[in-house]
């Protein structure tokens, strides 16, 4: 089937630009030029991810974002002109799987959609048995693409699956930030390990009882993190 683009933009030019360079990829590209038009669309179309600006008029990209995890967990890359490190975190933290900054090459965008969209459809592993923690309180289950905490479903990006599932597989040893952003972030993201302690945050959030006390995600200062094994 046709991977369907959301692009929610207030700019004209950019949103025709961008949609004629994503047709002639292949992609079904349906536009929004407002955050509440956007979020209409969003849940009539049910898009495979989605361009978000954040400075929108009548609702801007934040609060369109926050919406829109109510009810879809597909990727979201933000697209703003807004480049300080606290604006990224900031659009990490609302649920974000992206960042690109204005104005930006149409090229580098297509691989970012592509390195996304493969995060998206991460298949099972060959070796799918069920990853299990705390005697069985934390349990991932890969054939599944399932993760539950008390034997509670927990609801993950697909960027928060792979980041907890590589964690697991490497369970006990400290992955760098290095290792972390090449295996689940792929290349283009060095350098990046703001993301990482975003992506962090959030899944401790979901798993860890007392998130400001982990149990399971463990900080090794400057140098990365590890799966406990318990």
């Amino acid at each position: 089937m046709t991977t369907k683009i959301l692009v929610v933009d207030d700019a004209p030019e950019l949103t025709h630009l961008l949609k004629m360079a994503l047709s002639r990829e292949g992609y079904q590209v349906e536009v929004a030029n407002d955050g509440l038009e956007g979020l209409r669309k969003a849940y009539d179309v049910r898009p495979d991810l989605m361009l978000l600006d954040i400075m929108m008029p009548n609702m801007n990209g934040l609060e369109m974002l926050s919406r829109f995890r109510e009810f879809s967990d597909v990727p979201v890359i933000m697209l703003t002109a807004l480049g300080q490190a606290k604006d990224r975190v900031d659009g990490l933290n609302k649920g974000a799987d992206d960042y690109v900054v204005k104005p930006f090459d149409v090229e580098e965008l297509k691989a970012r959609i592509r390195a996304v969209l493969r995060r998206a459809a991460l298949s099972a592993p060959e070796d799918s048995r069920i990853l299990s923690f705390d005697s069985g309180r934390l349990a991932i289950d890969p054939h599944a693409r399932q993760v539950t905490v008390g034997s509670e479903p927990v609801n993950l990006s697909p960027t928060e699956y792979k980041l907890l599932l590589y964690l697991a597989h490497n369970a006990g040893q400290v992955l760098t930030y290095g290792q972390i952003l090449d295996q689940v972030w792929g290349p283009g993201y060095e350098d990046n390990a703001d993301v990482v302690k975003v992506y962090v945050r959030r899944l401790r959030t979901k798993i860890e009882t007392d998130p400001s006390r982990p149990c399971y995600i463990l900080t090794h200062r400057n140098i990365g993190y590890c799966l406990a094994r318990i």
